[in-house]
């Protein structure tokens, strides 16, 4: 028994030590020879959670819970990794039951409350938050964390003084400047906001561009965040090509392989698309995509919006028009709109169960009379349809290769309706009508209670009253539909 204590012992000093690789080796050996012992188990979930691995922790966790249920840092740790999983309805009661064994357990009281955050109980868990923030006055993720649920309640100067009180001790906490810089851009102070954003990407080894006179240099321009970000602001890439042709530089664009073939069609002939590889082409100056609106200074009345600023090769179009056709059935040919549905987001998106909709809330769109859908709906959500009784969308995404064929689809529709995902950005930068469902607390770049999108005049936005009611903003955009579709059956006869 010495032994095995001593085994343990050493093993939780090369943790404390930050040796991962030698505790978890101590780990696996004391396990071999007591496969139930509680500390090992807890501590090797721990250490898993601590490198990254949340799946892993949840495992070995809920291991040492079932051999010693009574212990309340296992359930807390447990309720921890499963919210760092991205499993927050499972952490919930989980974290409540360890904070009954433990009420004073404050990395229980902050996971509680990050995990009710992320399921838009935004009330619940700013409780559960400042609970913790009392129990450890200054303590910065719980800080962080109560800000964050501040900002999504609208309480902005509150949320303001919880990211300044943690950047007072740490200046350089990334976090903090860009959860205070995305409350200053949902706002509209895109001024403000741009600054602290540039804290979300790692440094080149080259300098960044920031707007000045490039002289001959090469600028590469580089994607850094999704889809949709570098669809929605490589509408700048025209005009940094501009500036350095005034002294006699270039530009490099080097982008996703998704998005090559369109954006090599519509910026290829003044500016290099490469398809993005390990390490990027040789330069001498660089700036991502999303740093461009701070290299131009933009504001709300000076947003570059040319639209469309994107578009399609006209022989895509034709051959999905006729592909499209080819997906109508009896009776559809003179139906008069032919509106594109997108009701799911990438599921590995951290917001994603808020910003995506249950193929069944569909319903009130689908049964709109004078409507034509074709799904646009890609990975295992465009299965939802298929579900439902008396419901027949088509497929329009078989034989999709990329963005390029994307938007030759969106120019063949009269509408798309989508959630908040990039083939919005596609429609907006094609000046193709599209209605956005948004969630109550919407991403930075949608603003606050206005219908329209600087960004975007093409779309109009349809925004949740509140967390999680799809119905009324569904009901909405519904009712609307139902009334566009009207007139153009009138206009057809």
């Amino acid at each position: 028994m010495a032994t095995l204590l001593d085994a343990l012992n050493a093993a939780v000093n090369h943790h404390m030590a930050g040796h991962a690789d030698a505790a978890a080796d101590a780990y696996r050996r004391i396990l071999a020879a007591d496969p139930a012992q509680p500390d090992a188990l807890h501590l090797s979930g721990v250490l898993r959670a601590q490198t990254g691995d949340a799946a892993a922790s949840v495992r070995w966790i809920a291991r040492a819970v079932r051999v010693r249920p009574a212990a309340p840092a296992p359930w807390g740790h447990l309720g921890a990794a499963l919210r760092a999983a991205e499993m927050p309805e499972r952490a919930e009661p989980v974290l409540r039951r360890a904070l009954a064994l433990d009420p004073a357990d404050g990395d229980a009281l902050e996971a509680q409350g990050a995990s009710l955050h992320a399921l838009a109980r935004y009330p619940d868990a700013r409780r559960w938050l400042e609970r913790a923030a009392r129990l450890r006055p200054g303590h910065a993720a719980t800080l962080l964390n109560l800000g964050t649920v501040l900002r999504d309640q609208r309480r902005f100067d509150e949320a303001e003084g919880c990211f300044d009180a943690v950047l007072a001790r740490q200046p350089s906490r990334a976090d903090a400047h860009l959860a205070r810089a995305v409350g200053r851009l949902v706002r509209g102070d895109l001024h403000a906001g741009w600054e602290g954003f540039e804290h979300r990407w790692q440094r080149f080894a080259t300098p960044p561009w920031a707007g000045q006179p490039p002289g001959g240099a090469t600028i590469l321009l580089h994607m850094d965040q999704g889809f949709g970000d570098a669809i929605q602001f490589v509408r700048y890439a025209p005009l940094v090509a501009q500036i350095a042709a005034a002294g006699g530089g270039r530009v490099i664009l080097e982008t996703h392989m998704l998005l090559y073939r369109l954006f090599n069609r519509c910026l290829g002939s003044t500016i290099q698309v490469l398809s993005r590889g390990e390490d990027p082409p040789p330069h001498d100056i660089h700036c991502p995509l999303m740093s461009l609106p701070r290299a131009f200074g933009t504001g709300l009345s000076d947003i570059p919006a040319a639209v469309p600023y994107l578009a399609p090769d006209p022989g895509d179009v034709a051959r999905w028009r006729d592909r499209l056709d080819g997906l109508d059935g009896p009776g559809e040919e003179d139906v008069a709109l032919r509106v594109g549905l997108v009701w799911a987001g990438n599921p590995q998106h951290r917001n994603d169960r808020n910003r995506s909709i249950p193929a069944a809330a569909l319903l009130p769109l689908l049964m709109v009379p004078g409507v034509r859908f074709v799904s646009l709906q890609t990975g295992e959500a465009a299965a939802g349809l298929d579900r439902l009784p008396g419901v027949r969308v088509p497929n329009g995404m078989e034989r999709v290769r990329d963005f390029a064929d994307t938007a030759a689809i969106l120019a063949n529709l009269d509408l798309l309706v989508t959630v908040d995902t990039a083939i919005a950005h596609l429609a907006g930068a094609m000046g193709v009508p599209c209605w956005l469902m948004l969630p109550h607390v919407p991403d930075w770049r949608w603003l606050l209670d206005r219908a329209d999108s600087p960004w975007y005049p093409s779309l109009r936005l349809f925004r949740q009253p509140r967390p999680g009611d799809w119905a009324t903003t569904l009901g909405t955009a519904a009712a609307v539909l139902k009334a566009q579709a009207a007139r153009a059956v009138r206009t057809a006869r």
